[in-house]
């Protein structure tokens, strides 16, 4: 259990789950298994998350031992010079890679923006109503910065902002409406807690349909594609209204419930924006 605790400063599942997508999102782009490149994507992703990962730890150490958190900054397993070395360290790691993957002056600088955009969150943003901020640049810049990488001009991924910053945005609040309650009494105003209950709620479900929209468009113009477009829309509103209904019931597994389901539609929204992008 300790050390399950100890590996929790990495926050592993989300971390590994980032990794996996921008592994899927190289795939979807052209970059194939045999290609070096594709473990240069995975690695750098995984070290840039490791990162972010341990700042908000040492970052969050007070509130957590305020809170009773058994996190492992409060608990005494990991020190908060240790932490944030290794958020140093991972930094430092994705850059050194990037660098030597030859991926190039631009590639360096989106990695860059987008390390920038999780540690002000961690530092900054996080207990503010901008807490979305770093959410609606970072999330597209992945894929953004995947089609750089697999030779597509960067006129073709603007796509990939216009409707995946909605869906990253919806993905925050579903994400931070279960701790709600929590931030508000830890003095915490973040987005969620500014729009309060049910605006976050309404929000979120608004974005998603921004982002599904707009995917299930991209679809349409792909040709006699509308099946595929009605599927999608389905699904998507058959998912909200589950996950908004598991939210509204106010219990803690519910809103955790509905939290993940909102994820699940968030991202397959994507799926498409991320396709259309790769001109496959």
């Amino acid at each position: 259990m300790a050390r399950w605790t100890v590996v929790e400063l990495l926050h592993p599942i989300p971390s590994l789950l980032t990794t996996v997508a921008a592994v899927g999102f190289a795939l979807i782009f052209g970059i194939g298994r045999s290609d070096v490149r594709l473990w240069w994507i995975g690695v750098a992703m995984l070290l840039v998350q490791f990162s972010i990962s341990a700042l908000n730890e040492w970052a969050d150490a007070d509130l957590d031992r305020q809170a009773g958190r058994q996190r492992p900054i409060p608990l005494g397993l990991v020190s908060p010079r240790t932490a944030l070395m290794v958020a140093v360290l991972c930094a430092v790691g994705a850059f050194l890679l990037s660098t030597l993957a030859n991926f190039g002056a631009v590639s360096l600088l989106l990695v860059g923006i987008g390390l920038a955009c999780g540690w002000a969150y961690d530092l900054r943003l996080k207990g503010t109503p901008l807490s979305f901020l770093p959410f609606a640049i970072a999330f597209p810049l992945m894929p953004f910065w995947i089609g750089l990488l697999a030779g597509r001009p960067a006129s073709s991924l603007g796509v990939l902002f216009l409707g995946g910053s909605p869906l990253a945005i919806a993905i925050h609040l579903a994400d931070a409406i279960p701790d709600r309650e929590r931030d508000r009494a830890a003095g915490l105003r973040t987005l969620a807690v500014a729009l309060g209950r049910p605006g976050a709620e309404l929000v979120a479900a608004g974005l998603l349909l921004v982002g599904t929209l707009l995917s299930i468009v991209l679809i349409l113009q792909r040709g006699p594609t509308s099946i595929a477009a009605i599927s999608l829309g389905t699904i998507v509103a058959s998912l909200l209204i589950v996950s908004l209904s598991s939210t509204v019931a106010g219990r803690p597994w519910s809103a955790q419930l509905g939290k993940w389901i909102l994820i699940a539609a968030a991202s397959l929204s994507a799926v498409p924006l991320v396709a259309w992008a790769s001109g496959r």
